[in-house]
């Protein structure tokens, strides 16, 4: 027998339902278990490998009150989760509740980020402003800010493209023009080439020389982090979140102008990053240099990769160290013209570098 249409339930209710459900999970969750001591935290360890350790009344109440959490928070995930694919269906008629509950699931620990996924499927506005109001809240947890914080960042990408594709008209540039003609983005140096040619390496060699400041940094420039983005997010600097901003905002040397520098910084406070600077002039100073320090550690990595190892370019590769900026590349050029035994000659296979 066909199934009666009128009582087949309809996407707007069964997205209500769920919202019902999402909303009644949270209100029955049991407090979070979070600031135990570590001897605690030991003992939790090991009765999940051991199933038949011996424990006080008090430590099964502790574990049992951890395991109903755990329970609850499942269960808010699996409603998150079909709320997102009620989002991606179009079904999702009541965005402003989804939000509404999505932010106190993020705020009682609740779900894993799937609250956080589900405010970056519904998208901008009512998503983005959400997410807006997350990362300035420090009763969030800090993973779950950071997880805000590059969720907003690419919501708001499209506002940092636009501003990129304006002329730069009536604001102050802060790098050098024989820097601004490049156009290989902030990694500076070029793709590598089987015959680079004389005006190339000339090119490089002026570019170097314009970017080498008049006195030692005193922190190395660019900064460095070997870790991994997603593996070791708890570790990530904060200067790797303000590059979420600046990469897409200012993506070649041209677009490097004091107004958007302080336009970023304000973005960044927005995003709830901890900034290195107080006020938006030291943040355009730092990032200004930082940015220039990139192009030079990109141009000596293309120099040495090429085989130049000229006296003008061991020379700046010197210079470059001594003002502790793009150490690792200047040494390594030093460190490959020794192990090619051509300290005197142009290049170590002869390419035409310029002497």
């Amino acid at each position: 027998m066909a199934c009666d249409e009128g009582h087949a339930e309809a996407p707007d209710d069964r997205s209500a339902a769920l919202l019902g459900e999402l909303e009644a999970a949270i209100a029955a969750a049991p407090p979070g278990t979070s600031g135990w001591p570590e001897e605690l935290e030991d003992l939790w360890d090991r009765a999940q490998e051991e199933p038949g350790l011996a424990l006080t009344d008090e430590q099964r109440q502790h574990f049992a009150a951890r395991r109903e959490r755990w329970e609850a928070s499942s269960e808010a995930q699996r409603l998150l989760w079909s709320l997102r694919e009620a989002v991606r269906r179009g079904e999702l008629r009541d965005v402003s509740r989804a939000v509404a509950l999505a932010e106190l699931g993020a705020h009682a620990g609740l779900g894993g980020y799937d609250n956080i996924w589900l405010l970056r499927d519904l998208g901008r506005p009512h998503g983005e402003q959400a997410l807006a109001r997350l990362v300035q809240d420090e009763s969030v947890g800090e993973s779950d800010r950071q997880e805000a914080r590059e969720w907003l960042a690419k919501l708001r990408r499209p506002e940092y493209e636009a501003r990129a594709s304006r002329p730069t008209d009536g604001e102050e540039l802060l790098l050098p023009k024989v820097v601004r003609d490049l156009t290989s983005g902030w990694a500076g140096g070029w793709e590598i080439e089987d015959e680079p040619t004389p005006e190339r390496f000339a090119q490089a060699r002026a570019i170097l020389e314009a970017l080498l400041p008049d006195q030692r940094l005193a922190s190395e420039e660019p900064p460095h982090w070997e870790g991994k983005w997603i593996e070791d997010a708890e570790d990530r600097p904060a200067w790797l979140e303000v590059q979420m901003v600046l990469i897409p905002l200012m993506p070649d040397a041209r677009l490097v102008t004091r107004e958007r520098l302080i336009w970023a910084w304000h973005e960044c406070e927005r995003l709830g990053i901890d900034l290195e600077d107080a006020t938006p002039e030291a943040f355009a100073e730092r990032w200004a240099a930082r940015i220039a320090a990139n192009l030079a550690q990109g141009m000596l990595e293309w120099l040495w990769r090429e085989g130049c190892f000229a006296p003008w370019a061991q020379d700046l590769a010197i210079r470059y160290i001594d003002r502790n900026i793009a150490v690792t590349d200047a040494t390594r050029l030093l460190t490959e013209a020794a192990e090619a035994g051509s300290q005197w000659g142009p290049t170590a296979d002869g390419r035409p570098c310029p002497p």
